[in-house]
């Protein structure tokens, strides 16, 4: 009994000591936030929102649940508006729901490492790693966007919160805590978009990382599989990819022949034109891949040889300069592929086809067509570029350590090459020419010449050091070094002249029949030589004009400048076509640069809305253009676009768009309006304003005279 009792007595403890622990844990545990009123909204009221889908789902039923009985209490005024923004904050809480628990992006795991890897097995990890790296690029871009969006979220937030504060008690301030708790879910939408999007580029990065660093791992790794008939297969791809190069160019001849003597005075033909040229740029973009897949067979082909047999180094040597020529070149002319691809393709999509002919349709779908085909190679080229470069490296590592097996043998063949240079050099000390009592020897002609070799190359070297000076500087400093480059160029080719004929011993003195002479032959034939040549000492030294600069003569003729020469001037212009002016014509003629203070225009844009538009809707898809066009100058303050309305027109009320330009519009005014009026015309479509067609008031005048 005594025990029964004890263990009962026991229980009891227990139990009363875990309901006093359980009510410590509920009385310590914070309360739950109490439901928003919108009436008189809290600084902490959005916490009645937050936590886990679980605690927060209820939550916001019960307040929408609330928020909808009682707008029936709202005036009639106020009820419509109340739903509508009713309706926006559910679904804004619809959406957050689901991105609260949003599942987190999967890792990706790259395959356990091998002891050797193939070719093969090389280039398609590079490209593997170059998706990851512009997978995460374009998840960074993405990151930007929604800071954006998070940055415009806030501000109107911010607000609302004003317009409640400011709000009289009342409808009134219920109708504006509403609007304030859709801004705030909206912002709390973006908060958490941006934190998985900021993630998920965070595991993009890791994993482009990894996947450079095994490509590295890869290429040290790398060795030839397959029987005694792998070089006589690769030979026969190499033959079969010269065969491709061969045919890709007849393509090319052909497009040119093709793009010849055509009828443009028609809109047709002009169109057919522009389908050939785009065809001729194909044919281009494809010579140049199959350009590359002949060096691609060919870099695999040598390393394999060097791998197996061993091979000629120095021929090696030349076929790898080749290759890097042939990647220069393509690296200089892709943009412009592209550029002139992507120009032609937005002509032609902005082409109104309702006014087409069957025939014109199809010329337009060809252009089309062949302008994405284009795009399409030119990434193909792309790539292959990127592997090529991928492969010369790997065939130079393989090239440097074969030749430390040849060391010793080169030396003994470059001493030979030495004593031969020594008896050959013996032949110099013979007379060749005088130049009045002083004799020339050949190797007097060596060292003049080895003087001028040294100084193009010191003035070369000079020039680069300073162009290196101004890579990160500006561009009106670029411009200044360019034109001390040009200046230090001359000062340096002119003295080291000079030593050169000091050298061979020639007396200076005696050159005064040849400057005489000079004289006369500028009087006569030289003068516009000279005046151009100190036209181009003028710009320099005024910086009226600078490398870079977007100019237009009076001529007409608009580019950018991009070289000033001793003679003249190279431009380039929108077209990518290189004239070449005079200098004299920059200082003698009246010259616009469009570029010479800044890097950014203000543009003008004219356009006519019907009479009857709402002005204040007017200037708000005008601005909202702005917005959707590349060129336009963002976040730049006392530099923001405006809308003018500068008269009441005959048919029209004619507005003027003000709007600031980059550096890439102010290079192409014309590209640039057009890009303003495409986009205006979207956006005044979209809000519905008119734009009118030309109209005239027809007044009859009563009392015709009786016959």
């Amino acid at each position: 009994m005594e025990i029964a009792r004890a263990l009962r007595l026991t229980v009891l403890i227990a139990g009363l000591l875990a309901t006093i622990n359980t009510f410590a844990q509920e009385t310590a545990r914070d309360p739950a936030p109490p439901m928003p009123d919108l009436a008189a909204l809290e600084t902490d009221t959005w916490a009645y929102f937050e936590g886990t889908r679980e605690e927060a789902e209820p939550r916001v039923s019960a307040f929408l649940e609330a928020a909808n009985s009682q707008i029936a209490d709202l005036g009639p005024q106020n009820q419509e508006a109340a739903q509508s923004v009713l309706n926006a904050v559910r679904d804004n809480f619809t959406a957050l729901l689901n991105l609260v628990d949003g599942a987190e992006p999967a890792s990706q795991e790259l395959p356990a490492e091998a002891v050797s890897y193939t070719i093969d097995e090389l280039l398609e990890f590079a490209a593997i790693a170059r998706e990851a790296e512009t997978t995460a690029d374009e998840e960074q871009v993405e990151v930007s966007r929604e800071q954006r969006v998070l940055d415009g979220a806030t501000r109107r937030r911010d607000a609302n919160f004003k317009a409640y504060v400011e709000a009289a008690a009342g409808d009134d301030r219920w109708l504006a805590g509403l609007r304030l708790i859709q801004a705030r879910s909206a912002q709390a939408i973006s908060e958490r978009r941006l934190e998985l999007l900021v993630d998920r580029r965070q595991r993009g990065v890791e994993y482009a990382n990894e996947t450079a660093a095994r490509v590295l791992l890869i290429a040290d790794r790398l060795e030839v599989t397959g029987d005694e008939g792998t070089i006589d297969r690769l030979r026969e791809q190499v033959d079969a990819d010269s065969a491709a190069v061969e045919e890709a160019q007849e393509r090319v001849r052909a497009a040119q022949l093709d793009a010849r003597g055509l009828d443009v005075d028609t809109a047709q033909g002009r169109s057919q034109q522009r389908l050939l040229q785009q065809s001729l740029l194909d044919a281009e973009v494809e010579l140049a891949l199959a350009e590359v897949t002949l060096a691609l067979s060919e870099a695999e082909l040598w390393w394999t040889e060097l791998v197996l047999e061993g091979a000629d180094t120095g021929e090696l040597r030349d076929k790898a300069l080749e290759w890097s020529a042939l990647v220069r070149s393509i690296v200089q002319r892709a943009p412009d592929w592209e550029r002139e691809t992507q120009d032609e393709l937005l002509a032609a999509q902005g082409v109104s086809r309702s006014d087409l002919d069957r025939g014109s349709l199809r010329l337009l779908d060809q252009r089309v067509g062949t302008a994405q085909e284009t795009l399409t190679e030119a990434g193909r080229l792309q790539a292959a570029v990127a592997d090529l470069e991928l492969l010369m490296a790997v065939v130079d590592s393989a090239a440097r350590e074969y030749e430390g097996a040849f060391r010793s043998w080169l030396g003994s063949v470059s001493r030979g090459i030495k004593s031969g240079f020594i008896r050959v050099a013996g032949l110099g000390d013979e007379t060749l020419f005088s130049i009045g009592e002083t004799p020339v020897t050949g190797n007097d002609i060596l060292r003049f010449f080895v003087i001028l070799i040294v100084a193009l190359l010191l003035s070369r070297g000079i020039r680069h050091a300073i162009n290196r000076v101004g890579d990160d500087e500006s561009a009106g400093t670029q411009a200044s070094l360019y034109t001390v480059g040009r200046l230090t160029h001359y000062a340096i080719i002119i003295i080291a002249l000079f030593i050169a004929l000091s050298s061979i011993g020639l007396d200076f003195g005696s050159l005064a029949l040849v400057a005489g002479a000079l004289s006369v032959g500028i009087g006569f034939g030289l003068q516009s030589i000279v005046n151009n040549f100190v036209s181009g000492l003028i710009i320099l030294f005024e910086h009226s004009l600078r490398v870079g600069d977007y100019i237009e003569l009076d001529t007409g003729l608009t580019g950018t400048v991009k070289a000033i020469n001793v003679r003249s001037t190279l431009i380039n212009t929108n077209d990518n076509i290189d004239i070449v002016v005079p200098n004299s014509e920059f200082v003698s003629a009246r010259l616009t640069n469009w570029t010479l203070a800044e890097r950014t225009l203000r543009v003008r844009v004219p356009f006519g809305v019907a009479y009857g538009s709402d002005k204040e809707l007017v200037r708000k898809a005008a601005l909202e253009a702005t917005e959707d066009v590349p060129f336009t100058l963002a976040n730049r303050k006392g530099r923001e676009a405006d809308v003018w309305l500068t008269e009441y027109g005959d048919n029209s009320l004619n507005f003027l768009l003000l709007v600031w330009v980059n550096r890439q519009g102010a290079r192409r005014p014309t590209r640039t309006r057009s890009a303003y009026l495409w986009a205006l015309e979207t956006k005044l479509s979209e809000y519905g304003i008119e734009i009118p067609f030309p109209q005239r008031d027809l007044h009859l005048k009563s009392g015709w005279p009786k016959k």
